[in-house]
């Protein structure tokens, strides 16, 4: 596809404030004057900074989108940034290379419906230099090969925001040489007195611009209409949870509603408490009238009789037993617990003759019954047995628990995990047994997986040992293979 021939206009210097960056005392006075200039519209610097603001502790990223146009009298080519693509999702780390590859298609898409073109990108480094790092450069070389496209930089510091343009040249230190730039006002934004209103609120660029005429006095204008809200779209690529792996959520706590006291009864005048009387006896069937056979028979409560001095027996009634034969049972019950005395003495003797050899008799016994005695050994003593010895167990070594990588290492498991989960899926969707939305959800959660492992992995990276380097390097490859397998798919991104 060949890109759009730029448009003829002449370069809008009467309504915009160059910035150049602050340099250092002794050197020269910036021009401005720098090929390609750049005219960075009020609306895509407000876009910008309130990016920044959402997110100031964490790296943001986004394109930046505008037109190109020639100046018909000087043939100068000059770009217009008028619109920022953001992702609306902080990353972690500084591999833009990464992020720039996964986006490029969807970045593309839009571009195509905006009708404008792509005239560089933006990134924030909290913490850290206002500079391009390492893996910046190597972005910046590989997506951005015009020599038009710039690199934004943009952080917040304690002082306020600060920022830098960059672009690719000859000389080796273009990384971190910040450029100028021209903002280009709204119409609102100039006053009738010739005074310009900036968006600009970075503390490292100082504004230039020549003292406008002050012309005759004029009546007060009109307030200014308040500013459109900024342009600026957003990428939704990445969900902020899965669908089919659920992510911990807290225990919600709901307050029971207070019940709502009952009205107090009203008075009412005391009766007396009803004593409880218990249920009258059946009456005793007539004798005159035996009940038929079979017919059930109610048992009347137990009547029950105290013996005087002499014992009497009680007369037996219905349900009762004699007192003669619980006696005959508790003497039967005595005889069998004198067998089982007898026996058990019998084959406890038996085992201290037969089996033990006739050792020492416990409780100071000098012979057992059945005309048992010690077996004597030669030399005319009893053979003596000795214990077999007790094992020791050895004492439980304390163990050390180390805590400084359990998160990482619950974290690799769990995208481990999720990248089987996610091979299982992708032979599935060869076999058309699941379709593309199945896919990207088991797709989407590795790489919700892999945001907060390399969070925790940033941090204790130093500390590897050899097995979790290697495990880590596997992981950054799998995840980077699962990239590739989605886009064969063919699959829409989430």
């Amino acid at each position: 596809m060949t890109a759009p021939a730029p448009v003829s206009q002449a370069m809008p210097m009467a309504r915009a404030i160059l910035w150049n960056p602050v340099k250092k005392e002794g050197a020269g006075r910036p021009s401005g004057r720098a090929p390609y200039p750049v005219f960075f519209q009020q609306e895509a610097v407000a876009a910008l900074q309130d990016h920044l603001k959402a997110s100031p502790q964490q790296a943001i990223f986004g394109f930046l989108i505008g037109s190109l146009y020639r100046d018909p009298e000087t043939g100068v080519l000059y770009a217009v940034i008028d619109k920022t693509l953001r992702l609306n999702q902080a990353i972690y780390g500084d591999k833009t290379e990464v992020v720039v590859a996964r986006l490029w298609d969807r970045m593309q898409e839009q571009l195509t419906k905006t009708s404008g073109r792509l005239l560089g990108w933006y990134h924030s480094h909290p913490g850290q230099a206002l500079s391009l790092t390492t893996h910046d450069v190597e972005t910046h070389v590989k997506f951005f090969t015009e020599p038009w496209q710039v690199a934004v930089i943009v952080a917040s510091e304690p002082e306020g925001i600060v920022g830098g343009f960059f672009r690719s040249g000859s000389s080796q230190a273009w990384a971190e040489t910040a450029l100028s730039f021209y903002e280009l006002l709204q119409p609102d934004s100039i006053r009738a007195d010739g005074k310009k209103r900036s968006f600009i609120t970075w503390k490292n660029y100082k504004a230039f611009n020549p003292v406008s005429a002050k012309g005759p006095a004029k009546a007060p204008a009109p307030p200014p209409a308040p500013a459109p809200p900024p342009v600026t779209d957003d990428f939704k690529i990445i969900k902020s949870s899965a669908d089919d792996e659920p992510a911990p959520s807290a225990t919600v706590f709901v307050p029971h509603e207070p019940r709502v006291p009952a009205p107090p009864p009203q008075p009412r005048a005391k009766a007396p408490t009803p004593v409880p009387t218990p249920p009258p006896p059946p009456p005793p069937p007539p004798p005159a009238a035996p009940s038929p056979r079979g017919a059930p028979r109610r048992t009347p409560a137990p009547s029950f009789r105290l013996l005087d001095e002499r014992g009497e027996t009680p007369a037996v009634g219905k349900g009762r037993t004699p007192l003669r034969r619980r006696r005959s049972r508790r003497g039967l019950w005595l005889t069998l617990l004198a067998v089982l005395l007898i026996v058990g003495g019998g084959a406890a003797a038996g085992y201290w003759y037969y089996v033990l050899g006739g050792a020492p008799l416990p409780f100071g016994l000098k012979s057992l019954p059945f005309g048992l005695r010690p077996r004597v050994g030669p030399g005319g003593r009893a053979p003596s047995v000795t214990p077999p010895p007790t094992a020791t167990r050895p004492a439980p070594e304390s163990r050390v628990v180390d805590t400084t990588f359990a998160r990482v290492d619950r974290l690799s498991d769990t995208l481990s995990t999720a990248l089987r989960n996610y091979h299982d899926r992708t032979a599935l969707f060869a076999r058309q047994q699941i379709d593309c939305a199945a896919l990207a959800r088991g797709y989407v959660a590795i790489q919700n997986l892999w945001i907060n492992y390399a969070a925790e992995r940033k941090e204790r990276i130093a500390s590897f040992d050899a097995r979790r380097a290697a495990r880590d390097q596997g992981l950054y490859a799998s995840v980077d293979s699962v990239e590739g397998q989605f886009e064969k798919s063919r699959c829409p991104r989430p």
